[in-house]
């Protein structure tokens, strides 16, 4: 009896071990293909079903040896669950079930990973070592992918193709979550392993965001990093690891003021400036008068767009410069009318017969192509993009057509989306008929902009209030909230500081972005739920 009951033991502790490496070898493999490829994710989430298979044959079902007290202290399972469930019954008011279940295999990863992680038999800690380790090195392998080909390209990248394995979006949010993981670690451990991993996570990092010219990742590089060390500055001090801990407390105080000026002088630069009348000529000198529009406050270079333009000079001038219609399009499809007033206006020049003279080869040839700005030779990355960022806001002060231009159509698109819910305020639309009810309404209220660019929400929240009602928008927020949400008696054994986290940078994606409508963005977000959001019972 003694020895069958020391290979019964033997045979249980051979067991776990064969289960915890199934856990180990699907989070790995998750890891590694967040930042490269939605195939590897998909691999990654059918080895973590095979390991939680592996656990059930071990272990048996997910009730065996579990008393209801640990069942109330998964509240985020029961979140989940609920949202999952409030979708499904979104089914029988949907027009369009086919695209009804595309949205819930969409969303899919949202339920499996935490469904797998919270109920699964599995070591979190050991699991959460592994995965910071190999989550950081396939982010840096990524960005030193993403760079090194980005600047061996023959050929003129933009922006958003220096990101070649996912969405650039979507792999911000990585380098920002990963970041802030460690940092916070080097906060607390004061080891320099943990800061040079921090370092060149944080280097490599800005350079792919600049590259790719996210913003999502400029707002959100920051906000973690100061998040880390807000959390780390909670701490008591008898769990510092030294009496004068590193950064000085004076840091936070550095840090806020530091953000509030960049705050302060991106503000100051998007603020409209309207032409002075003493900058006005009254005529050229061939004696054309010129034409003003001092009620428009568009720069180019910081010269206004909307002032001394002789539109006569300017298409008998560029008829002798080029075989391009002047009244027609250039390379671009843009008028190419504006493409020259633009591009003469960033290098200073007026708008007559002298300025299009002055004008070189190459100008031309970058004007026919559609470049509209010098700026557009002389500023890369982030620049560019803060560059655009003006122009947009200037082009909608003097009302000009938003289509194409990423900001100023996500006010449109949100103010769509509100006319949506208010003509459905209590069930949504349907989890299928989200597409259909958007186009109808820009039709219906005959928006501005082009039908191409007739586009969802581009706001998670706002995206489950149409789709689900108020319920199903307040079921994703219990969601985040659940997992930050601890009680006293798991607090001790659960990672709080690393959901919080995890819980701000995904919920402020989803104020800019759909996150859970592409499989990048909801496999990052249901893989960092599951992992986080089981509570160990003491």
């Amino acid at each position: 009896m003694e020895n069958r009951s020391k290979q019964l033991t033997t045979s249980s502790a051979a067991g776990k071990r064969r289960v915890q490496r199934g856990y180990d070898l699907a989070l790995i493999i998750t890891s590694i293909a967040l930042p490269f490829s939605n195939f590897l994710m998909s691999q990654g989430a059918f080895l973590l079903v095979l390991a939680w298979g592996l656990d059930r044959w071990h272990n048996g079902p997910i009730f065996r040896g579990r008393s209801w007290d640990f069942w109330k202290s998964q509240p985020l399972l029961w979140a989940i669950l609920a949202l999952f469930c409030w979708q499904l019954i979104g089914q029988f008011w949907t027009e369009d079930l086919t695209q009804g279940w595309r949205a819930l295999r969409i969303q899919l990863p949202l339920l499996a990973f935490p469904l797998v992680l919270i109920t699964g038999r599995w070591e979190q800690r050991r699991g959460l070592e592994l995965v910071q380790h190999t989550l950081a090195f396939a982010v840096v392998a990524a960005c030193i992918g993403a760079l090194w080909a980005g600047s061996s390209s023959i050929d003129t990248v933009e922006a958003r193709d220096w990101s070649p394995f996912i969405s650039h979006i979507r792999f911000s949010l990585m380098i920002a979550f990963i970041w802030s993981w460690w940092l916070l670690r080097a906060f607390q451990t004061q080891k320099p392993k943990a800061g040079f991993i921090a370092l060149i996570i944080g280097v490599l990092g800005t350079a792919f965001i600049w590259k790719t010219a996210s913003i999502t990742g400029a707002v959100l590089m920051p906000i973690s990093a100061l998040s880390a060390y807000a959390l780390y500055r909670s701490e008591r001090p008898a769990n510092r690891s030294l009496e004068t801990p590193w950064p000085p407390k004076n840091g936070t105080i550095g840090i806020l003021g530091g953000l509030l000026i960049c705050a302060l002088l991106a503000g100051a630069s998007l603020w409209p400036r309207y032409p002075d009348a003493s900058s006005m000529k009254a005529t050229t000198d061939s004696g054309e008068h010129y034409l003003h529009y001092p009620g428009r406050c568009m720069l180019e270079n910081g010269h206004h767009v909307w002032t001394n333009i002789a539109w006569g000079e300017l298409s008998e001038a560029w008829k002798e410069r080029s075989d391009l219609p002047f009244e027609g399009a250039d390379g671009r499809g843009q008028e190419l009318r504006m493409t020259l007033l633009r591009y003469m206006t960033s290098l200073d020049l007026m708008k007559n017969k002298a300025g299009v003279a002055a004008l070189n080869n190459a100008d031309v040839a970058r004007i026919e192509s559609g470049v509209p700005t010098i700026l557009e030779e002389t500023h890369s990355g982030l620049l560019r993009r803060w560059d655009i960022v003006q122009f947009e806001i200037w082009n909608a002060l003097d009302g000009g057509n938003p289509s194409g231009h990423s900001l100023v159509q996500r006010f449109l698109f949100l103010q769509n989306a509100f006319q949506v819910f208010q003509n459905h305020p209590v069930l949504g639309v349907g989890t299928g008929d989200v597409p259909a009810a958007i186009a109808l309404s820009y039709s219906e209220r005959n928006s501005p902009l082009d039908l191409d660019f007739r586009l969802r929400p581009h706001n998670q929240f706002i995206t489950f209030l149409i789709s689900g009602g108020p319920l199903s928008m307040l079921l994703w927020m219990t969601i985040l909230i659940t997992l930050v949400a601890v009680p006293r008696t798991t607090f001790s054994t659960y990672p709080f500081k690393l959901a919080m986290l995890a819980s701000l940078i995904i919920a402020l994606s989803c104020i800019t972005e759909d996150t859970l409508e592409t499989q990048a963005g909801v496999t990052f977000s249901g893989f960092l739920i599951g992992l986080l959001g089981r509570r160990i019972m003491p």
